[in-house]
């Protein structure tokens, strides 16, 4: 674990994400930083990124499951999430240097133009960067309020579950393309995640929001 500074803060940090690991929240981000090439164009040498473990898969496959392994594949799948969530927050904490686990805008900005656009120079790019600021800032906005028109304006390890939810479920739509629901299957692809991360990026309350909203409901049983 990373020195994150006084012990006090330290705790404060261990506390708040404390199902998380810093390594996976660092994999993760390196892979789905990968998936693509520019928004909304996918990285065709890009890897899938599988949140479950194959014995959720396994049992995910089985015909004719009973009640009890069903909630037991849908408690496992939760918990893969929230671990993963906090793991990947952990890992932008470290790197912000952020010392409460819940992530600001400014953190959040450095953190993406390092990780996510450092590849492209946007920093010597002015008009490239101011539209990539712009980006972020819809980015966070939908993340930090889960597709809600407000929040507290900081990605906190619910806020973040409930965007990994949604990137990691495929959407169930009507012939209108209204949505319907989610198809659990606990991967991410890079086209999915291409297509994700551009309604993300994008300033109107789109599909991806509605996910945010429902995945944020079902996670923290509102629905």
């Amino acid at each position: 674990m990373q020195n994150f500074g006084q012990n006090t803060q330290r705790t404060s940090i261990l506390k708040e994400l404390s199902n998380g690991n810093v390594e996976l929240g660092e994999a993760f981000a390196y892979i789905i930083n990968d998936m693509v090439v520019q928004s909304g164009i996918t990285n065709p040498e890009a890897e899938p990124f599988d949140v479950v473990p194959d014995n959720w898969r396994t049992l995910a496959n089985k015909p004719d499951k009973t009640p009890a392994e069903i909630k037991e594949l849908d408690d496992s799948f939760k918990e893969e999430i929230q671990c993963l969530a906090e793991s990947y927050l952990l890992f932008i904490a470290k790197e912000t240097r952020n010392l409460t686990g819940k992530i600001d805008y400014a953190q959040y900005e450095a953190y993406l133009l390092k990780y996510r656009f450092g590849r492209y120079d946007v920093m010597n790019q002015p008009e490239y960067l101011t539209k990539v600021k712009a980006q972020i800032r819809n980015a966070f906005n939908k993340i930090s309020a889960h597709g809600e028109a407000s929040g507290d304006n900081l990605i906190d390890k619910k806020d973040m579950a409930a965007f990994i939810y949604a990137l990691s479920t495929k959407s169930r739509r009507d012939n209108n393309n209204n949505f319907l629901g989610f198809e659990i299957n606990g991967i991410i692809k890079p086209e999915d995640y291409a297509v994700n991360e551009k309604n993300l990026f994008e300033p109107d309350d789109n599909l991806f929001s509605v996910k945010l909203r429902i995945a944020y409901k079902v996670l923290n049983n509102l629905l």
